[in-house]
This record gives structure tokens, sequence and C-alpha cells, in this order.
């Protein structure tokens, strides 16, 4: 689905009221609105794609304009944490997952065991396995 780029009425508000002395809580009652108004219009109507495309929009406006929005969310609690083990928890998280697969459930409840050792918290949904660090 295309992003537009035609600035929307959220995006002209949010800017104007982040111009004003940083009202940010102008600005996060902005946010909390163009969420209430999208997540009802979609509710109402779950193919509608111009509030979408709207919305998708205005989180990528939101991204680069606060710095937060479209990116994983589980990827904020894994901030200031070095490469290094960033790679040896997903390469736990994937033997963990080929474990579970395998119905090896003794070596994917020792995974969980030795994440949970290293202060992880994994949460599995129907995308995947995230994680974050307690």
């Amino acid at each position: 689905m295309k992003i537009t780029q035609e600035k929307t009425d959220f995006q002209k508000n949010l800017l104007e009221a982040l111009s004003d002395d940083l009202n940010i809580s102008k600005g996060l009652s902005l946010l909390d609105e163009m969420i209430s108004n999208a997540n009802e219009i979609l509710d109402a109507n779950p193919k509608d794609k111009l509030i979408k495309r709207q919305s998708l929009a205005d989180m990528a406006y939101i991204e680069k304009l606060l710095g937060f929005g479209l990116e994983n969310p589980f990827e904020y609690f894994q901030f200031g944490m070095d490469d290094s083990l960033k790679t040896k928890i997903n390469n736990l998280i994937e033997k963990r997952s080929d474990a579970k697969k395998a119905k090896d459930f003794s070596t994917s409840d020792a995974i969980r065991d030795e994440l949970l050792a290293l202060d992880i918290s994994i949460m599995d949904t129907a995308n995947g396995t995230f994680w974050e660090k307690n």
C-alpha cells in the first residue's frame, strides 16, 4: 500500500502544536485523537484503504518527526545492548523455535530458562517470537 506524501490535517496540527513552545501535551492529545479516530473508522469498515493510507502516512510522519512509531516496538526495549548480545539472544530464540517445531520441549524449556537467566523476556505471538530486556 502506497503511503501518501500529502500532509494530513493531523500532521499540520501536530507540527503547529510542537512549534508552539514544544507543546508536547497538545501533540500527544492529537496523537491519541488520531489513533482513536482511525480505530473507530477501521472497526466500522476494516477495508477502508483511504484511512489505512492516511494512518500509515501519519505514523511515518510521527516516526520522522519524533523518532518513534513504525519500528518494531520491542526494539525500543533493546536500546543500549551490544550487537553481540543481541545476536546471541536471537540465535537462542531460533534454536528454541527449532526445538519447539521438533517437539523437543525439554530443550525448548532449557533455552527459555537460559534466556531468563540473561534477564530476557520472550513473547511468542502469531507473528513470531519477540524479546525484551527486563
